[in-house]
Formats: structure tokens, sequence, C-alpha cells
């Protein structure tokens, strides 16, 4: 009998030290709070097709903002920062489908708002 509970322990630590995913399983955004990517997807269902596009943000409601956008997840590599509620930057020629985009309060260490470069579903 004492077996039992050394094995539920060994199965159950592992879990306790996993970290949870660092993005949704879906595009999200807290609310008053906007980020697109235009355009939203590549011409065509290509994978290896890349593009440049605009990625655009507001969050409402905060007296001072620290923004950072992320490619890839919350650790990402940084993209873009602003100090300024509303905004936008461009991208060079590397979006391409699948790739998520992160806006995170860098003060709060608090990810606002996800987005992913589709388009979702191809009919390929």
């Amino acid at each position: 009998m004492r077996i039992l509970p050394v094995v539920l322990l060994a199965l159950l630590l592992p879990a306790c030290g996993s970290e949870p995913s660092a993005l949704p399983g879906r595009p999200f955004a807290q609310p008053g709070v906007s980020f697109t990517l235009t355009p939203s997807a590549a011409r065509d269902c290509h994978p290896e097709t890349v593009y440049r596009g605009r990625v655009d943000w507001s969050v409402e409601g905060r007296d001072r903002v620290r923004l950072e956008i992320r490619v890839g997840d919350r650790h990402g590599a940084v993209f873009a920062r602003s100090n300024q509620p509303r905004g936008s930057a461009w991208t060079e020629e590397w979006v391409r489908r699948g790739v998520w985009l992160v806006l995170i309060d860098r003060d709060r260490d608090e990810v606002l708002a996800t987005l992913r470069a589709g388009p979702e579903t191809c009919d390929e």
C-alpha cells in the first residue's frame, strides 16, 4: 500500500512544474483592446509565402502604457515597442501563415491580445 502513494506522487510532480501554454488556442483581446494585422493573410495558402503587414493596436482605459509586440509567443523576439495607447508599425517581409503576434503590457507583464496571421483554413 505504501507504493501506491509514491507512484501517484511521482506521476503528479512533473505536472506541478509545468508552465502553462504561452499562447491561447485562438487569438483573443482583453476588453478595450484592439490588435489587428493588415492584410490579415497572405494571398495564398502556401506556408512559405511571406508578406509585409501593418500591425495596429489600441488600448483603452489605461492611464499609462508601455507596450511591446513579440513574435511567436510572449517570450519571442521583440518586434515593436511603444508608450502610446494607439499606434501602428510595419513589418518587413517575414509574416507568414501561422505566425503569432503578442501584445504585452510591459509594466504588468500581461498579455493584452494575440493574433495569428492567416488564413486559418485553406481548401488545398
